[in-house]
């Protein structure tokens, strides 16, 4: 094995330990989705495009993860070109968490002051989501070789689902019978779990200098938004690859803040059966996790994720029917499906951010597939509540702008598909090489 070869292999030690970093930002965001969103729309009865917009800030700010990319590309600090950023963005994340719920908890008597330091706290953990996720996504790119990527991919979010199910259970049973303060110190001990996470994940886990200043260099001052730009903007598999995941994440992931409400509203849920939604969804997500690698090797990424695709637009359609018929049971097929579409799909995209993108620039690649996917995710959820509230205000009824919604991911589910077959990663790395050569 060559040299080259040999820096770019994880051991076992190093992805539990990105495994770590990955629950832990996904734990501190858990909350929001399964939890806050229910109590701001149901219980405060704040309206749901405000909701949207708040739990939706860090997908809005998303764009800062490219600079952020580009920053820890071309600055390490101590020799580690990720392990300060991280740490960093996860104590902003950390304290974002917090101050949420008292913001949250002030709307309803504060008003329009409510609202803007909402708007400020929930920025907060915007930024602490933005400047963390892509950048030990790019220690994987950084560490591990294509081949290992599915694997590695797998095991994140493996970890990620059991811990998750753990978690949703939990945190449904600290909050019931619910109570203010039951969901303010249930917050702060999510918070103070991820920031323990943090420290065992980042401990040793970065080579000083996985790649020579030299080579990952970027092009002088003046030159580099330019570089940027040839990078994301003048590569057609860049751009194609940036929109096929903003469909699909847009598909995927934009019922997380609709379903729970949806359930409460016309299944007459209760707030810990509703957060316990999130353990259905992640007991078959795991299995499917698993299954995603397996089948990557053998039949690819586009049959995986096209396969995932057909199972994710099967399950929404559970989700519309479970209203008609009235049966809790429907849904939670229909969420359970979802699951398992959803890991075919995960696995699929992540393991091609991994693939498209190059050692020099990882962080920059790896910040614009975290933008797609933030953006995707983020514009889908104030869809949703801004279709959520336009049923109500046309129909006199919600049930049609969630029906809007579910029909919208759908579609988008249809439109990835030819987006993700012209698709080209051996294209996409000559493209790359062409631009670095000019360069």
């Amino acid at each position: 094995m060559s040299e080259s070869s040999a820096i770019r292999r994880m051991g076992w030690r190093a992805i539990l330990q990105v495994c770590l970093l990955n629950i832990a930002v996904a734990l501190m965001i858990l909350p929001l989705n399964s939890t806050l969103n229910r109590i701001m729309i149901v219980e405060l009865r704040l309206p749901a495009t405000l909701v949207a917009v708040l739990i939706s800030l860090r997908f809005i700010t998303s764009p800062s993860r490219i600079w952020f990319g580009r920053l820890s590309d071309t600055r390490p600090i101590g020799g580690r070109r990720r392990t300060w950023y991280i740490a960093g963005g996860m104590l902003v994340l950390a304290v974002g968490l917090m101050a949420s719920t008292y913001a949250a908890l002030a709307i309803p008597d504060l008003g329009v002051a409510g609202i803007i330091i909402s708007v400020l706290t929930f920025g907060l953990l915007g930024v602490g989501v933005n400047l963390t996720t892509p950048l030990y996504f790019a220690v994987v790119a950084d560490q591990s070789s294509p081949e290992q990527r599915p694997r590695v991919v797998a095991t994140m979010f493996i970890l990620l689902g059991i811990c998750s199910v753990a978690a949703s259970f939990a945190l449904g049973a600290a909050v019931e019978p619910y109570t203010d303060q039951r969901m303010i110190r249930a917050f702060f001990v999510i918070a103070a779990f991820g920031l323990a996470l943090t420290v065992a994940g980042l401990f040793k886990l970065e080579r000083k200098m996985t790649f020579e200043l030299s080579a990952s260099s970027p092009e002088p001052e003046t030159e580099r938004p330019r570089a940027v730009r040839e990078l994301l903007l003048e590569n057609r598999q860049a751009l194609r690859f940036f929109v096929y995941l903003l469909f699909a994440f847009v598909a995927i992931e934009a019922q997380e803040l609709i379903l729970e409400p949806y359930a409460a509203q016309f299944l007459g849920m209760t707030p810990a059966e509703t957060t316990r939604l999130t353990g259905i969804f992640r007991i078959p997500n795991v299995l499917s996790l698993a299954l995603g690698a397996w089948l990557i090797n053998r039949i690819g990424h586009k049959p995986t994720a096209t396969a995932g695709i057909v199972v994710a637009c099967l399950s929404l359609l559970l989700v519309i029917v479970s209203v008609p018929v009235q049966a809790r049971a429907v849904l939670l097929a229909g969420v359970f499906v979802l699951g398992l579409g959803a890991g075919l799909v995960t696995t699929s995209n992540l393991a091609l951010m991994m693939n498209m993108t190059d050692p020099r620039h990882a962080g920059v690649f790896l910040g614009a597939w975290g933008f797609a996917q933030a953006m995707g995710v983020g514009s889908g959820n104030i869809l949703g509540g801004v279709l959520r509230d336009a049923g109500l205000l046309l129909f006199g009824s919600q049930l049609g702008g969630y029906y809007l919604a579910y029909a919208f991911e759908i579609a988008l589910l249809v439109a990835a598909i030819p987006l993700l077959w012209a698709l080209d990663v051996a294209v996409f790395q000559r493209e790359i090489a062409g631009v670095a050569v000019e360069a």
